[in-house]
């Protein structure tokens, strides 16, 4: 546009237009091309700041954003030349207090000499600067919703489902080793990555919200990384195009990288199970240890009885001969029996336990857990007091584990009959002489007067269908661990018992 003379006045039959245009909000320009003179809404001006005697002494292209210049001037004179039918640009126009506003302009040659020269060209000038700016923050938005996602985790995709395409963010590829930035197409992962054992649950869990039938995907399956390996990810994706027919037309979502979890999911299994084993076990040296309580007395007995006998035959003499033989062997099987009972016994109580250095705070909230079930089903809130920085100890895990076990077991047992809130606190801290202490406490009645004398008695119980031995058991293990297990107190208001372990330099 040329520079701007003192305004025209508008054409009687253009006031209507003009008015209403600014009755939408449009500021108007009419430049005459060949006079030079330009006429300026008083719209035109004000959404910049300026009055109509201000604007109509301005300069247009001097207030032209520099990177939106080139582009501007290049619509405006395709449009005056023919090239294009109309005028449609947006850009930055500086204001009167030195801010740049969006501006969304429009215009045609409304009048050609009869060379086809432009003579007149009118428009208007709309302020888009709020829309340019709720772009700008969805944009804002996008990045930082993308920012959230990959500090988080989670990868993200998206899928042209017509032309196979597929973006993949670099936390993607970076989960399954993709190195470069090569294109991929949807067939590159799927199916073809997915482990044989998990591609019928996830295609079907894609297939039903592709048919519209669920509101989202959401399923975790194995993907073959680029070293052949497989890892577990958590995918999320949701249909956002569809066509007229209802197809899909394009996909997005995320991927997050749960191979730890599950990895953690399969140690939880197999602890579960080396604890029902440890648990078989404890049941198989209570009876053990029954037995050879059991045993002992009449096999010493017999040996003794048949030492008797053999010191009266030797007053009979050489008579006696025939009975001696077999009187000697019934004493030496017996002996011999003894034997067995006493390495049965020895193996029960002073067995050397597998050891490893283990973390304390790990054992406690690895039973919790792997209780949780016998706590919520007995309405328990275990209360887990752990303190900082306490040294590993060197112990078998699974056994110690079994006498954490055994310990909750009975705190849940003591607070059956009560009332009100049941809580079983479980603490541990740095104990003396270099041990780490551990502590379960529970707000039951108490011991019962029977055991209170003596709790680790074998075979003193009060439980209908207890045997006795599992604080027995408990203590020796602890024994055999160096430590020690002891009642630091029991009343009305609850029990609590301690023990220790040694602790591990450095």
């Amino acid at each position: 546009m040329a520079a701007p003379q003192p305004p025209a006045t508008p054409p009687a039959d253009a006031e209507r237009w003009r008015l209403a245009l600014e009755a939408s909000g449009d500021g108007v320009w009419d430049w005459h091309i060949a006079s030079g003179h330009e006429y300026r809404s008083p719209l035109w001006g004000a959404m910049l700041g300026y009055t109509p005697d201000e604007a109509a002494a301005l300069e247009w292209r001097h207030l032209l954003h520099p990177d939106d210049r080139d582009e501007a001037l290049r619509r405006l004179e395709a449009c005056l030349y023919g090239a294009t039918a109309a005028y449609e640009a947006e850009f930055r126009l500086l204001g009167k207090d030195g801010r740049y506003r969006w501006i969304q302009a429009r215009g045609r040659v409304c009048e050609r000499d009869a060379t086809g020269d432009p003579v007149r060209f009118v428009g208007t000038h709309r302020d888009v600067s709020v829309a340019h700016l709720e772009i700008e923050n969805l944009r804002k938005s996008e990045r930082l919703w993308r920012f959230a996602l990959e500090g988080h985790g989670d990868a993200r995709w998206d899928w042209s489902i017509e032309g196979g395409e597929i973006y993949v963010s670099p936390s993607f590829r970076s989960i399954i080793g993709l190195c470069g930035n090569r294109p991929v197409r949807g067939n590159d992962f799927w199916p073809e990555r997915l482990h044989p054992a998990d591609l019928r649950r996830a295609m079907a869990v894609f297939d039903a919200h592709l048919r519209g039938r669920e509101p989202i995907a959401d399923v975790e399956f194995r993907l073959r990384c680029e070293d052949g390996a497989y890892r577990w990810v958590a995918v999320r994706g949701k249909v956002m195009e569809r066509n007229a027919a209802g197809k899909a037309l394009r996909m997005t979502g995320t991927v997050r990288d749960v191979h730890d979890r599950h990895l953690a999911v399969e140690r939880e299994k197999r602890q579960a199970q080396e604890l029902a084993h440890a648990g078989r076990l404890i049941h198989v040296g209570e009876m053990a240890t029954a037995l050879a309580h059991e045993l002992n007395q009449p096999l010493t007995a017999i040996r003794n009885f048949s030492g008797v006998v053999l010191r009266r035959l030797e007053a009979v003499g050489p008579l006696a001969d025939p009975l001696r033989e077999p009187l000697e062997m019934i004493a030496q099987q017996a002996l011999r029996a003894g034997e067995i009972v006493h390495r049965v016994r020895g193996f029960v109580r002073k067995g050397r336990p597998v050891t490893a250095p283990v973390a304390i705070g790990s054992v406690v909230r690895s039973v919790v857990r792997f209780m949780q079930p016998d706590l919520g089903a007995s309405n328990v809130r275990v209360v887990v007091d752990l303190a900082e920085g306490l040294p590993r100890v060197l112990a078998d895990r699974v056994q110690l584990e079994q006498v954490l076990a055994n310990l909750i077991r009975n705190a849940i047992d003591a607070m059956a009959a009560l009332a009100g809130e049941r809580i079983l606190r479980i603490s541990a801290r740095p104990g003396a002489d270099g041990c780490v202490e551990l502590a379960v406490a529970d707000q039951g009645p108490g011991l019962a007067e029977a055991i209170r004398a003596d709790p680790f008695l074998p075979f003193a119980t009060t439980k209908p269908d207890g045997v006795g031995l599992g604080l027995p058991i408990c203590r020796t293990i602890v024994e055999n661990h160096g430590g020690r297990l002891w009642v630091e107190h029991s009343s009305p208001a609850g029990t609590t018992f301690c023990f220790t372990l040694p602790a591990l330099a450095g």
